[in-house]
């Protein structure tokens, strides 16, 4: 299953690289975003010497961990922001009548060019990161896979569920739920520590975007080290779970355009 996957990504990349402009300049505009949006917080170090304790190497940490889980989606799991387009159109149809997974054929479809540049810039950024705050090792790029995975799985899971609202209403082939909770999750840019309690409840356990970036940095700075990760673990199991099964259950509620 995994080599059909990643044979479908090879073929949209084919397909894409057919525009050779075109796909020249999603990459490049997707990496000078990501540049550009690092600028911030190198404007308010200047002025401060730290956040709540944080240093600047630190909050640009955070944000390569959250470009990484976002590139990661957009590349590899794009396809779940087609869900209420298919829907809409009619086309979960030919996914329920083919003999593979609804999900893995979901997954599988489509693939986010500029997800590539937020997944470049993210994975160089780590390691200069890494290495720019002296924790550059074997044992932290083995932690930092780990936190990556738990990251992507997290992602995917928070899109996967706004997405599947629209099983339940008549979105007219979008559904805004999910990009409101992408724009909520831009907030973990920076430590959830300078937020007030509630803010900090929403980032850290309803849409759980503390725990693909800002967690994995407190680790990293060896808060509460073996707590960390595995609340990280338990949380992304738990968010795929629930989201595997918003998405049967979405099913179950579907109507088929021949009904």
């Amino acid at each position: 299953m995994i080599r059909i996957f990643m044979k479908m990504k090879e073929q949209y990349i084919k397909t894409e690289m057919e525009y050779t402009f075109n796909f020249w300049m999603m990459l490049v505009s997707g990496i000078l975003t990501k540049v550009l949006s690092m600028a911030v917080p190198f404007v308010i170090y200047s002025y401060i010497p730290d956040i709540a304790g944080w240093k600047r190497d630190e909050i640009f940490l955070i944000m390569s961990f959250l470009f990484i889980a976002e590139g990661n989606c957009s590349v590899f799991f794009q396809g779940i922001w087609d869900i209420p387009a298919m829907i809409f159109d009619g086309q979960f149809d030919a996914v329920l009548s083919r003999p593979v997974s609804p999900l893995f054929q979901v997954l599988s479809y489509g693939m986010g060019l500029q997800g590539i540049s937020s997944l470049g810039v993210g994975t160089v950024s780590l390691f200069v990161l890494l290495a720019r705050l002296d924790v550059l090792s074997v044992k932290t790029i083995l932690m930092s896979l780990f936190f990556v995975v738990c990251g992507t799985i997290l992602c995917m899971s928070v899109y996967l569920i706004g997405n599947c609202t629209a099983f339940w209403y008549d979105s007219g082939g979008r559904t805004t739920i999910p990009y409101v909770a992408a724009s909520v999750g831009q907030y973990a840019k920076y430590p959830v520590q300078i937020y007030p309690g509630a803010v900090r409840f929403v980032l850290s356990f309803v849409i759980p975007y503390a725990f693909i970036c800002v967690v994995p940095v407190q680790i990293l700075r060896g808060e509460h080290q073996l707590l960390f990760a595995a609340a990280m673990f338990g949380i992304s199991v738990t968010f795929f779970l629930l989201a595997r099964l918003v998405f049967e259950r979405g099913i179950r509620h579907y109507e088929s355009m021949g009904m």
